[in-house]
């Protein structure tokens, strides 16, 4: 008996070094999601259309440039689109912008394209928000009707986290 007992308690001495436990806890951080607001709309200010096809080159700075048309001596309101983009702070996101849009007075319509933003591809929400300004190509038609031109639905600037 006492042999048995022996082996037994040899046995589970063995068998308490091969089973270890320790425990862990779980935690998980749920993060606002990104938002953009538009704070500023685009506007190329006054043109005057020359006899052929122009352009004005709107950085995202708010400069204008323009190739084949001229520019009054009053400019109008001119501005590079801005947007306030809030999220998790020091979080990177990434930038969509549209590749074509129209604006329209009456039956008359020119193009806008080349969208250009400032931070450009991507961004860093340092304190979490940034300003995101956005300028872009205006294409002016040859001999283009005068009138003012906008369009009913704005063109959509996405942001999502990296």
């Amino acid at each position: 008996m006492k042999k048995i007992l022996a082996i037994s308690i040899l046995m589970l001495a063995f068998s308490a070094g091969i089973f270890a436990q320790a425990t862990a806890t779980a935690s998980a951080v749920i993060v606002a999601p990104i938002s953009i607001a538009q704070t500023a709309d685009m506007n190329f200010g006054n043109i005057i259309a020359g006899a052929g096809a122009g352009t004005v080159v709107l950085t995202p700075g708010g400069v204008r440039t323009p190739t084949g048309v001229t520019f009054p001596s009053v400019g109008g309101t001119v501005a590079a689109a801005s947007f306030t983009v809030t999220g998790l702070s020091g979080a990177t996101y990434a930038i969509t912008l549209p590749l074509t849009h129209n604006i329209v007075s009456g039956a008359n319509s020119m193009t806008v394209n080349a969208f250009t933003s400032n931070p450009s591809g991507t961004g860093t929400l340092t304190g979490g928000t940034e300003i995101l300004n956005v300028g872009a190509t205006l294409n002016v038609g040859a001999a283009q009707p005068a009138g003012a031109y906008t369009s009913a639905t704005g063109f959509t600037v996405t942001v999502n986290y990296n």
